[in-house]
């Protein structure tokens, strides 16, 4: 069991993923601070329900999932805006085992982290799958982000694909908590059906 302070968002990353960050509230500049001078990492959960930022002290935290990748940063910068920027890296699963909120209102939860899912080659006719994200990774903003995949690996086709999919936060919550990278990607085929439906 690890205590790891909290990140949330409408969004879903695996690890592996990586995900560029403004960061202006208070709250997780002085995580992401401690982080970065622990070397340690933060919770990314998507929110169920609710807003990621807090506009007055009397809003209410986001109702967020039970899993979610303990991530780190891996490159920071000022932006002209002000804020600041980083980049991080989904590094491993996590199913939260209990939640309480800091002071500062900044999320905090013991986590159990998951074990890492077997590498298992990507199945002959499910080939195409890696050729559509290898199309979808050809967009200028996933370009920059410098990923390193295995088309040949099971579990790197469905993470980057579930990541980069048009589809419901929901839907990409249900196949992040699979465990299981051949049913994964049977449900990608589905969900790609409907997208083109």
């Amino acid at each position: 069991m690890a205590e790891i302070p909290l990140f949330p968002l409408p969004l879903v990353i695996f690890p592996g993923g990586r995900l560029p960050l403004q960061i202006f509230e208070p709250r997780y500049l002085d995580m992401i601070k401690q982080c970065m001078s622990e070397d340690s990492g933060f919770g990314i959960v998507m929110i169920r329900e609710g807003n990621q930022v807090l506009g007055n002290a009397e809003d209410q935290l986001p109702r967020i999932s039970l899993q979610g990748t303990y991530s780190k940063v891996i490159d920071f910068n000022q932006l002209p805006n002000g804020m600041l920027g980083i980049l991080a890296e989904g590094q491993m699963k996590f199913a939260i085992l209990d939640q309480y909120e800091r002071p500062d209102r900044l999320m905090m939860a013991n986590v159990e982290f998951l074990d890492q899912e077997i590498d298992l080659p990507l199945p002959e006719h499910q080939a195409y799958l890696a050729t559509i994200l290898q199309t979808l990774m050809q967009h200028q903003q996933i370009e920059s982000l410098k990923y390193e995949v295995d088309f040949n690996i099971a579990e790197n086709v469905g993470a980057r694909l579930t990541e980069l999919l048009p589809c419901d936060n929901l839907v990409k919550q249900r196949l992040f908590e699979m465990n299981d990278s051949l049913a994964r990607l049977d449900e990608i085929e589905k969900v790609i059906a409907e997208l083109q439906g």
